[in-house]
């Protein structure tokens, strides 16, 4: 009689191929007791989306149901057992649930442990507190851009935009920008002035320097990347700018003001300035009605 294992293999979002992070979002676990599969997974992706920007959330979720799909097909087959028997259950994932390196999800390499007498529900329990982080709860940690986009629109939002885009289009909302390679950044609001400029939020009321720091080279390198189709397309990047709640935090926020104000074809609004920014907007969309 052979003992009972279980293997186990770690679902991780890896945002980018040049960064080395990536993030647990899901936990794969196959019993050889029962010769079935348990899938749990993070279901409103909060972390990921709390962490980056551009985050492809349709097709990620669309991933995980078709992973969830394939296991519940699987548990409900005959032809289990031969299971048991592979070492490399890796292999069989790569095969049969998601290919290695086919998307931004991947699987890790599976580990393997002997069950002895531990009931499934408690195998399963001790793994997801060790590998899962519970999603962000919104009451806990509430991004701050909503409400710095809100500020921003809540002066223009009296306006009658039919009228004033009648003749000539002078404010857009969900404007989409593509770069040469075709990836597509996803703006709220843009508004007409000479340039076209595209309004985008970024929040550093956050916890640690460190977080303040990596938040700002990202998008540093996002719009230095950018700077291109502003050039192309006389465009310019209006980043509407909260600052960290904490004192502490007020000198890492001076080194992320001055880099971004470094990008070209970008202007720098602090949260203290968004009135006066509307205003300026408003007076450019209204000319001449």
């Amino acid at each position: 009689m052979k003992n009972n294992f279980y293997k186990y293999s770690i679902l991780r979002y890896k945002h980018s191929p040049f960064l080395g992070e990536s993030i647990n979002i899901g936990l794969l676990i196959y019993f050889s007791n029962t010769c079935n599969f348990s899938f749990s997974y993070s279901k409103n992706l909060s972390r990921i989306k709390y962490i980056y920007d551009n985050v492809p959330e349709k097709t990620i979720k669309e991933y995980l149901k078709q992973i969830d799909r394939k296991l519940q097909s699987i548990r409900v087959s005959d032809d289990l057992f031969h299971l048991i028997e592979i070492d490399d259950l890796s292999t069989f994932i790569s095969k049969n649930i998601l290919s290695k390196d086919s998307t931004v999800l991947q699987f890790t390499e599976c580990k393997k442990y002997p069950q002895n007498d531990l009931q499934n529900d408690f195998v399963e329990q001790i793994l997801l507190k060790k590998h899962l982080i519970d999603d962000i709860k919104p009451n806990l940690a509430q991004p701050k851009e909503p409400q710095l986009l809100q500020e921003f629109y809540g002066y223009l939002k009296g306006l009658d935009f039919e009228k004033i885009n009648r003749e000539k289009k002078r404010f857009f909302t969900d404007y989409t920008l593509k770069n040469e390679t075709g990836n597509e950044f996803k703006f709220d609001y843009a508004w007409q002035n000479g340039t076209l400029n595209l309004v985008k939020p970024i929040s550093f009321d956050l916890k640690e320097s460190k977080s303040i720091a990596e938040k700002a080279y990202r998008n540093f390198g996002q719009f230095y990347d950018l700077q291109d189709e502003a050039q192309k397309n006389n465009l310019r990047y209006d980043l509407i700018v909260g600052k960290p709640s904490s004192k502490h935090l007020f000198r890492e926020y001076d080194h992320a003001l001055n880099l971004l104000s470094n990008i070209n074809h970008a202007k720098v609004i602090v949260e203290d300035e968004i009135k006066q920014y509307s205003l300026k907007a408003i007076n450019a969309i209204t000319e001449d009605l």
